[in-house]
């Protein structure tokens, strides 16, 4: 017990040559996948390509997310937080973001999203607040939003689909938050700030980091999806329609009565889809006809 409570609190130092090729390694991955990203993006047949109104929304959420992380969250909400028990541990603080977070998934719903504004994020709290380190920071930024939208592309279109359940939302949510708070605590304590800061964290601070931020950025998020999904389809309505299958409407079905003709096609005479309309169209209709009117002419090329 007293050696596992000993390396417990141990602090992690690793040489710089390691802390350096973990660092790279990272680099390495998340290229890796954000070209997966940007390929499931531009050309897999499960999504419809970028517009500009998904750019717009990005853009602006982008920006509330900054306002809300670096403004609201750290200068009055973060204040009022930290003196309960208990909160920073939790997470509380987030819940806000990933709300904002999660309305973007569901108005987007396109591999590249949560990084894109996350990243947006990022690069706005560099331009106003300063970077020690500028480019070489940006690994913060993508681990908090690349392992998101890996998900999103291994559910192959299944996020916020149309007709989705509740219970598929949370899943979703869930996953979303856990991906965004797990890796990047991890790897900040692991060879972030060991590399860049020379800060060193001991190995249960570095599991109490990672853990926490995965459990509790999972669970906000998974309750934010579906009140993100209700604001989502009051901004666009049409994100709320479900798909009409063309296996369900009957080709053979006989028309109502009053309905509107049909043409069937060139040199064949349109039907007016009522029963009591074809009544008076047919042969018979014509016979009586000639009987009540005798001075209407015959058909030309009938017998004479």
């Amino acid at each position: 017990m007293g050696t596992t409570a000993m390396v417990a609190n141990s602090t992690i130092r690793l040489s710089p040559g390691w802390n350096a090729v973990f660092y790279w390694g990272v680099w390495a991955v998340c290229l890796a996948c954000l070209a997966v990203v940007l390929w499931a993006a531009l050309k897999s047949p499960k999504w419809a390509r970028w517009t500009t109104q998904d750019i717009l929304i990005v853009a602006a959420l982008g920006v509330l997310l900054e306002v809300y992380d670096n403004i609201i969250g750290d200068q009055l909400i973060g204040p009022l937080m930290n003196p309960i028990p208990g909160a920073d541990f939790s997470q509380i603080q987030d819940l806000p973001y990933l709300f904002l977070l999660m309305v973007g998934v569901a108005l987007v719903r396109k591999p590249g999203c949560v990084t894109a504004m996350v990243f947006v994020n990022f690069l706005l709290a560099q331009l106003l607040f300063g970077s020690g380190h500028g480019a070489l920071d940006w690994t913060d930024g993508l681990t908090q939003g690349i392992f998101c939208d890996v998900y999103i592309v291994a559910r192959r279109g299944g996020v916020y689909k149309n007709g989705a359940s509740v219970m598929s939302m949370v899943a979703d949510g869930f996953m979303i938050g856990l991906l965004r708070g797990a890796p990047n605590a991890f790897l900040t304590d692991w060879t972030f700030d060991p590399y860049l800061n020379a800060t060193y964290y001991t190995w249960l601070q570095m599991w109490n980091d990672t853990w926490s931020n995965g459990l509790f950025n999972g669970l906000e998020a998974a309750v934010s999806a579906p009140l993100a999904y209700r604001v989502a389809v009051s901004v666009v309505p049409s994100l709320g329609a479900k798909r009409v299958r063309t296996a369900d409407v009957d080709p053979f079905a006989e028309p109502a009565d009053g309905q509107a003709a049909v043409t069937a096609g060139p040199g064949v005479p349109p039907l007016d889809g009522g029963a009591a309309a074809e009544a008076t169209s047919g042969p018979a209709a014509g016979q009586a006809t000639a009987l009540l009117d005798p001075d209407s002419g015959r058909a030309e090329g009938g017998l004479g």
